[in-house]
């Protein structure tokens, strides 16, 4: 793979990096990069953005960071797609343009290249080709995307439920099609891995977990009566989840928590619940690690969607204990009797929380650091990919 160039493609700028997918993809770039891959990284960025070319390649150790202009989303263009194409997914719109395409192309023309396609929607500009590159194709699959219409159409009703059924097929189409094109496929959890095996049986596909510096990061005592929720907050189940908490939980925990809530992204539909004078919004911080030190307990009251929990990983490579359900730190493997406290009702947060000894909740983070470090440090996360993508790039190469 060193003797490769890999082109690195991903939907947004890669600093600052400030939620999950941001973080998948810095420290598994800034990896590679480490151990000696030349590696250019490209973002379909919208017009308007900002972006600092040196300071990415001064953070990541990439050879270049390229910039390709993509529209801004917006009614009138996925009006005007959808009429184009009736049958393509309008989120994947504003990333399959003639014009982009057209750039693209070009761009992974330099011999010896290896296209890596850092989520689904950095592909679809290939939806625009008559034939697609013969250059190898990895795909980073950060969820399994038709699920995730599909969870979003079962929560409604009438044409907006068959809007949603429709829009998942479209996506679901395009990802069989792109895991089928792929030298290789990594989802970034076993659950995924085995949705993608479903959905694409001839296919080669592996989980990769998502790498994190695992270099233990406490170094000092949480603070008893401080509770924290972090992640995007217009990240679908992550505002539904805080919402509900909020809504149903929050009201009825009766010990003396302050709780402080990390995040960026659309957050207006917050302002009821700050009226709350134990409730603190900080919004986009310049680092989580003070946050994490302070909190006894992290929040993730997460109830559908795929992918794995970047929050859940980070808290507990900080040894700060989460308070999740199920899904919120499902194929991270850590276990409700030892590493984390498990909540599925709401009577069981209500109650996780009023009896929460804080021993107890420094133990379990604890325990998670001890579970988590080994399995998503970042350099053997890396080291996996490189020995996976050499064997299945030979495979894929014979003829």
């Amino acid at each position: 793979m060193n003797t490769k160039r890999l082109l690195w493609i991903t939907p947004k700028w890669p600093l600052p990096a400030n939620d999950g997918a941001r973080q998948a993809t810095t420290q598994l770039v800034a990896a590679l990069c480490s151990k000696g891959c030349v590696i250019d990284l490209l973002t379909l960025l919208p017009e308007g953005e900002a972006a600092s070319e040196s300071e990415v390649i001064a953070a990541l150790g990439v050879r270049s960071a390229i910039v390709v202009r993509r529209p801004k989303p917006g009614p009138s263009l996925h009006l005007r797609n959808l009429l184009r194409h009736p049958f393509r997914a309008l989120t994947l719109s504003q990333y399959a343009t003639k014009d982009l395409s057209r750039k693209l192309v070009q761009a992974v023309s330099e011999p010896d290249t290896v296209v890596v396609f850092d989520g689904l929607h950095t592909a679809a500009w290939l939806q625009e080709l008559p034939r697609w590159p013969t250059v190898p194709l990895i795909f980073r699959a950060h969820d399994v995307g038709a699920d995730l219409w599909s969870r979003a159409a079962s929560q409604r009703k009438g044409f907006a439920a068959r809007l949603l059924e429709w829009q998942g097929r479209a996506v679901q189409r395009f990802e069989i099609a792109l895991c089928n094109a792929s030298a290789i496929v990594f989802p970034v959890s076993d659950a995924d891995t085995a949705r993608f095996r479903q959905l694409a049986p001839r296919a080669s596909i592996e989980t990769l977990p998502i790498g994190m510096d695992s270099k233990p990061q406490r170094t000092r005592p949480a603070e008893d009566d401080r509770i924290l929720f972090i992640g995007r907050l217009d990240w679908p189940p992550n505002r539904d989840g805080l919402k509900w908490f909020l809504e149903r939980v929050w009201p009825k925990v009766t010990r003396p928590f302050a709780l402080d809530i990390v995040g960026s992204g659309e957050s207006s539909w917050l302002a009821p619940h700050l009226r709350d004078s134990r409730v603190k919004f900080l919004g986009q911080v310049e680092s989580v690690i003070p946050h994490y030190h302070s909190a006894i307990v992290n929040l993730v009251p997460i109830f559908y969607g795929s992918g794995t929990r970047v929050k859940a990983i980070e808290s507990s490579l900080f040894a700060t204990a989460c308070l999740s359900t199920e899904r919120g730190v499902e194929g991270i493997g850590l276990d409700p009797k030892q590493d984390y406290f498990q909540a599925e009702s709401e009577s069981e947060w209500i109650e996780a929380l009023n009896t929460l000894e804080p021993e107890a909740a420094r133990q379990r983070g604890k325990n998670a650091l001890a579970r988590v470090a080994p399995r998503y440090d970042r350099d053997r996360v890396a080291d996996h990919f490189l020995r996976t993508a050499d064997a299945w790039l030979d495979v894929a190469s014979t003829p």
